[in-house]
């Protein structure tokens, strides 16, 4: 006798392959749950990825979710997290052609969607700079929202999604080349914002846990500069906490 395990595998099998057989239920009862299986799956990745779906269009979005779901099926019961490999999907499926760009905009999508679902923490004002002595500054440490996620392209990326917020949306020029940003939750909504080049250098270094001396230098900041990028950190609410780090 098959154990509760093996039958599960089985009814999983065959909800993604219909030449498979099912040791759960009859091919014709089957049927109905591999079909609202497909539908519920390509449905996620529409909500999940609408400016890729709108500039592919419908009938080749279906495609894409299709070889999707067969090369990263979903192997958890969120929904949520259904559409995790498919700029990876679209990264491999799409190279070496002219929509190679897709991946880099799906990615985007993906990092505003687990913006939307991340903690927001009580923000820091700038003022929570005067308690640091000066020696101390060059070894501080920011603690970032948890929401925030950086992208950098080498598409215009940015450009795109934000042209498609409009209902008629013009192509983009690919020839913008290089783009950067971030997303981020704010009071539960997830948004979308482009970075200048150093700013993005400076805010996703503090990210990656650099000092705040070494992500001056890893950015290549003057004291302009860094005086708007700390500015622009602590108005837009992105830094929780700071520390000593030595």
């Amino acid at each position: 006798m098959a154990s509760l395990r093996e039958l599960q595998r089985s009814f999983a099998a065959a909800l993604r392959n219909p030449d498979v057989a099912c040791a759960v239920l009859p091919p014709a009862n089957l049927a109905v749950y591999r079909n609202n299986a497909s539908i519920t799956f390509r449905e996620t990745l529409e909500r999940t990825f609408p400016v890729v779906r709108r500039r592919v269009g419908d009938d080749y979005f279906r495609q894409l979710a299709a070889r999707y779901r067969q090369a990263f099926p979903s192997r958890q019961g969120d929904l949520h997290w259904v559409g995790r490999d498919f700029a990876l999907f679209l990264h491999e499926h799409l190279a070496g052609t002219d929509y190679a760009w897709l991946a880099d905009l799906a990615q985007l999508e993906w990092l505003r969607t687990e913006s939307a679902v991340a903690e927001e923490l009580p923000p820091l004002g700038a003022e929570a700079l005067t308690s640091i002595a000066p020696d101390d500054l060059e070894h501080l440490s920011f603690g970032l929202q948890p929401s925030l996620r950086f992208h950098r392209s080498s598409f215009p990326v940015f450009s795109v999604w934000r042209a498609n917020q409009a209902d008629i949306a013009p192509p983009v020029d690919q020839s913008l080349g290089a783009e950067a940003g971030m997303t981020l939750q704010r009071h539960g909504y997830p948004e979308i914002r482009e970075l200048d080049g150093a700013v993005f250098a400076f805010a996703s270094a503090l990210h990656s846990g650099a000092t705040l001396g070494a992500a001056v230098s890893a950015a290549g900041l003057d004291e302009h500069t860094l005086t708007q990028s700390l500015a622009m950190l602590f108005a837009e609410g992105l830094v929780s906490s700071i520390s000593v780090k030595r």
